[in-house]
């Protein structure tokens, strides 16, 4: 059974940080909680943390500073940067097996910077880098300080509890470059393939394997399967082999779904309407921390960095829901907040927190003990609440000055538009921002697959008059005609899951957040916010499947109630469930633990399910986009697992989290590129 990645991955960075052993119980196993006063663990060994950068992303995404002092950790630095001698204190390196990084650390030995030396690498150390570094330390005379060396198989990012990136930046353009090499792709491949493998390790799981022919999708299963039959057949210690005896997690393997981009672009340029899709949109979330800019009446810019960390329980609740109801659930709990902190400030008979040091001494002890013990848990949590508001009313400034819930009510019905409500859209002077128009157009273009040329024609003229990069769409139509796959690409017209909806009943938020008050970060202003939400169209979830989620609905061979199955549907074709089911037809299939190689691969699906529980159905999925995905992709698949019954458990990855700003600046690159 499948397990929360994004927990897994902490706790193998908690055991590497106290020195590959498992960490005591005020560890990694209280990760994120208060440390218990009855806790008598033992202190944990102080030492250094030395990674390079890469490795720095996997640990910040999700330990904070806290975290590190939590297990032993006084200093974090970065190998390349310049460093000072800590003698008598270990140190513990997680580097990526590189002969630059080999170097380094030997470099670092050379130079007895510390006193004993713990050096883990992110992936499997190839031999001969191995005895390179075995190489240089005994020349230096300094071996006898290494006191291990570990290869940790942790080379990939948890933005999310079920979500994984591998943090390989401009995938879809690498791979559809001009000037990529088969020495490059198949570097490229390889890369992918060891992150992958080391996915399924910390998940202890050996799934079976999908992918669509012909594209990078393809060549990464097939490698993929070579190297888990290779280390499950050759391998002196199996690390797979901890739950072979596991006859319930044997019969219950998940199947891995190995996608290409090019499968959907559209979902790439959606508009969002759910509240951790459209932060993404629109500031990008980048190791889980948010950077938004504004601008004061009097110009002066001002930025301001926001961490969305593991712990926070409102992003936990809210993060997949539609915009209008978290902004609800920020006023109500900014209200339960001050009624709360007014009951505190009342019995300490002072007038806020901020003069909570002069405290009545006159109140009664229990009354002056719990105003104490109770001030810490309320401080937090008035940091958290500011920062949701912060970013909401930020949030809605943009969807406000952008339109961008018009937009995204075009997009919802965007099969049904015609061509002239396109052209008002492109023309109409209060949508401002050309890439919003942009997006709209390509989104159209690929979900109406018929469209006559003079259509397409007159909108790029509408585009090109409101001054729009016209590159990635020209690349979209190269693409499109390379290869020939009008109807996959058609996705917009689905809508996206959470993302997708179609308008409530008209008119604006203003009756529902009209209660929503005291905007700044110290719920002083009595000013209302029902200006600032008025004209901003209240649109509600629907139930929509993006071409993904179909094809994984497909893989796991079931259905999810209510009629879901419309995934891959368009203006242009009908029965998108069963556009999915002869797509997913066509996969080539692997089973890496059947004896010999070619009885499952290139087979039909129908193999495929020979390998699953009797009922035909898989209740586990591994879902990968090679060339980047987003938060809509991955909401929609969370979705579709709640929906199901039983309830599904799907784990999404893909080579990099990217937003529609990221994607068509690739595409704009690659247009460039093709043309000399």
């Amino acid at each position: 059974m499948l397990i929360c990645l994004c927990l897994l991955l902490v706790a193998a960075l908690a055991r590497m940080l106290h020195l590959n052993s498992e960490p005591s119980s005020n560890g990694n196993e209280n990760y994120g909680a208060p440390e218990s006063k009855g806790d008598t663990a033992e202190t944990p060994i102080w030492k250094v943390l030395v990674f390079d950068s890469f490795c720095r992303d996997i640990v910040s995404t999700v330990l904070r500073v806290n975290d590190l002092r939590d297990n032993g950790v006084t200093m974090h630095m970065l190998l390349e940067s310049q460093r000072s001698s800590i003698p008598d204190v270990p140190a513990v390196y997680f580097v990526q097996p590189t002969p630059e990084s080999i170097k380094l650390v030997a470099d670092d030995i050379a130079r007895d910077l510390y006193e004993l030396y713990y050096v883990n690498f992110s992936s499997s150390l190839p031999r001969t880098l191995l005895e390179d570094f075995a190489v240089q330390t005994t020349a230096s005379g300094t071996s006898h300080q290494i006191a291990q060396v570990y290869d940790q198989y942790l080379n990939f990012l948890c933005p999310e509890e079920n979500m994984f990136s591998l943090h390989f930046s401009n995938a879809f353009e690498a791979i559809h470059s001009p000037a990529m090499t088969d020495t490059a792709m198949g570097t490229l491949i390889d890369k992918i393939v060891s992150s992958l493998f080391s996915v399924l390790l910390t998940l202890k799981t050996i799934p079976m394997i999908c992918a669509p022919r012909g594209n990078a999708a393809e060549m990464v299963a097939t490698r993929l399967d070579a190297k888990l039959r290779e280390h499950i057949m050759n391998s002196r210690h199996n690390l797979f082999a901890e739950n072979a005896d596991d006859v319930v997690a044997q019969s219950r393997r998940p199947v891995l779904v190995l996608l290409d981009r090019d499968l959907d672009l559209g979902t790439m340029l959606m508009h969002s309407w759910t509240y951790q899709a459209l932060i993404h949109d629109l500031y990008d979330i980048r190791l889980n921390q948010v950077s938004i800019t504004n601008a004061d009446d009097a110009g002066r810019i001002s930025k301001k960095a926001y961490d969305i960390n593991a712990t926070d329980a409102f992003w936990e609740a809210n993060a997949m829901l539609p915009f209008p109801e978290v902004a609800i659930n920020i006023d109500d709990a900014s209200n339960a907040f001050k009624r709360e902190a007014d009951e505190i400030t009342r019995m300490g008979g002072v007038k806020s927190l901020d003069e909570v040091s002069n405290l009545d001494m006159g109140a009664s002890t229990k009354q002056l003990q719990r105003a104490i013990t109770t001030l810490p848990e309320l401080t937090a949590r008035k940091a958290n609440i500011d920062m949701h508001m912060n970013i909401a009313t930020s949030l809605l400034d943009a969807i406000k000055d952008r339109q961008l819930d018009v937009l995204f009510q075009l997009e919802e019905q965007l099969g049904r538009q015609s061509k002239a409500s396109i052209i008002e859209a492109l023309n109409d002077p209060e949508k401002k921002n050309p890439q919003d128009k942009l997006r709209l157009v390509a989104l159209y273009i690929l979900a109406n697959d018929k469209l006559q040329q003079s259509d397409i024609d007159d909108c790029e003229a509408a585009l090109k008059a409101s001054g729009c990069n016209m590159a990635p769409l020209e690349y979209i139509h190269k693409l499109r005609n390379l290869n020939q796959m009008n109807a996959s690409l058609a996705s917009p017209a689905l809508g996206g899951g959470s993302t997708g909806g179609s308008a409530g009943p008209s008119g604006d938020l203003l009756g529902k957040f009209s209660s929503i008050s005291n905007r700044l970060a110290g719920f002083t202003d009595s000013s209302s916010l029902g200006s600032i939400f008025s004209n901003v169209r209240n649109l509600l979830p629907s139930r929509k499947q993006l071409p993904v989620t179909s094809i994984v609905e497909s893989a796991m061979g079931s259905r999810t109630p209510g009629g879901l199955g419309a995934g891959l549907r368009s203006a242009a074709s009908g029965g998108g469930s069963s556009t999915a089911a002869r797509m997913f037809e066509d996969f080539v299939h692997f089973d890496p633990k059947q004896t010999r190689r070619g009885n499952l691969a290139g087979s039909n699906a129908n193999a495929l399910r020979g390998s699953m529980p009797s009922d035909g159905a898989a209740q586990e999925a591994i879902v990968f986009v090679v060339g980047g995905g987003n938060y809509i992709e991955y909401q929609n698949l969370m979705e579709f697992a709640q929906r199901s019954t039983p309830r599904k458990h799907i784990i999404y990855g893909s080579t990099d989290i990217v937003n529609a700003s990221g994607f068509l600046a690739q595409l704009s690159r690659l247009n460039e590129t093709s043309l000399g």
